[in-house]
Parts: structure tokens; sequence; C-alpha cells
């Protein structure tokens, strides 16, 4: 199964997207009953701007938010740098 992966310039982050991508990203995680290993990471890009990854699980119970976001499928990251934004904790193992 495929991660997802939305790539946020640095004017988006500034402008307060990160928060709103969160914000969404957390009611469809509790109107799914919050799922074990649905979950939104993120990590700091080198350039600049941030990548926001969600899990697969993500990809089954808001599929249309994905859309709506402009997500694209991805390879899993690597942990190095990965931040829990939300989700449970244990998926800092995953």
């Amino acid at each position: 199964m495929d991660w997802y992966l939305l790539k946020l310039t640095e004017d988006q982050v500034a402008t307060g997207y990160v928060q709103q991508c969160k914000e969404a990203f957390e009611e469809a995680f509790v109107a799914a009953r919050g799922p074990r290993t649905m979950a939104l990471f993120q990590r700091e890009c080198k350039e600049a701007g941030v990548d926001l990854f969600f899990t697969p699980e993500a990809g089954k119970y808001a599929a249309g938010l994905l859309d709506q976001l402009g997500c694209t499928p991805c390879d899993p990251p690597a942990l190095l740098g990965l931040y829990l934004l939300v989700g449970h904790n244990e998926m800092t193992y995953y």
C-alpha cells in the first residue's frame, strides 16, 4: 500500500496551511474512530517548506480529503526527521 505525500511551500507554511491540513485530518481521524495505523507526519524540507506524509490507512478512511489536498502516492518515508502530527504515538514505530 502506498503512503501519500503533500509538499507544501514556504509560503503555504507561513500562512498556516499546515495547521489547516492537520485540523482537517484530525476531523477525518475522529470520524473514522482513530484507526491505529492512520496517521499524519511532518518533515521539514532541506530546501524550504514542509512535506506532509499520510499513512496508507489514511487512504482508506480519508481518500476524499487526500484528493482535495492534492496528495500523491509515494513510498514510505524514512523515519529520520519525521514528526507525528495526528495519530497514536506507537505510529512512530510503524
